[in-house]
């Protein structure tokens, strides 16, 4: 019978292959419990996805977060700061402007709005209203206000005309193209916009057919 080390390197050898197992996968290599896989694992270093009910993992060394502190493979999504709830606060709160549902879920590619609700149900959240929903802020009483009036600065700045295409938006927009290319030009904007880099879609889409970045096929993705 392997040892509980042996057994240990054969899952850090298949997850450093595949980067990605699901717990189902981790028990087949063990050939042992779900219980003794997490065993096994927690003093190695693991993260487990943020999406797809949590259900993947991989090594703590593997994932290259980004600036946000997230990071995919293909459709699986992991967090620096761990589980969907504990991203979401941790985006929030670090946001210039607070974050609003749709932008929350265009940076995550998952629905976050009964989350939220949650969220600011236990008082881990503030909020007010925005538009035709409400935008979700920091708890801390000082936080929110600045996150408040920055968010209600952009609504009542004058922007008579929309401003060329700047080099460091361009830099912008090309980078979250990469880190998300299947989002939206809407949603990129509505991401980059709640970092404090205020691009519209129009923006966006004219970095896409600048650089003739490849549709794969869905244009109507990028056009919405």
């Amino acid at each position: 019978m392997p040892s509980r080390g042996e057994i240990g390197q054969s899952m850090v050898a298949a997850l450093k292959k595949k980067k990605i197992l699901t717990i189902g996968e981790l028990c087949s290599i063990a050939e042992r419990t779900p219980l003794t896989v997490w065993r096994i694992l927690k003093p190695i270093g693991y993260y487990t996805s943020f999406n797809q009910n949590a259900g993947y993992y991989t090594l703590a060394e593997t994932p290259r977060f980004d600036t946000d502190g997230l990071w995919f493979y293909r459709d699986v999504g992991f967090s620096f700061h761990g589980s969907l709830t504990r991203t979401l606060v941790a985006l929030t709160e670090r946001s210039p402007m607070g974050m609003t549902p749709n932008e929350l879920s265009a940076l995550l590619h998952v629905r976050v709005q009964n989350q939220l609700f949650h969220l600011f149900a236990q008082q881990k959240l503030g909020r007010f209203p925005w538009g035709k929903g409400h935008a979700y802020v920091s708890p801390s009483e000082e936080v929110q206000r600045e996150q408040i009036r920055r968010r209600r600065a952009t609504e009542v700045s004058p922007v008579p005309t929309e401003s060329p295409l700047s080099d460091s938006e361009t830099i912008a927009i090309l980078a979250e193209l990469v880190r998300s290319p299947r989002s939206s030009a809407r949603g990129i904007a509505a991401v980059l916009s709640a970092r404090g880099v205020a691009v519209t879609r129009q923006k966006v889409l004219e970095v896409i057919d600048r650089y003739e970045l490849p549709k794969k096929g869905a244009s109507r993705r990028w056009r919405s």
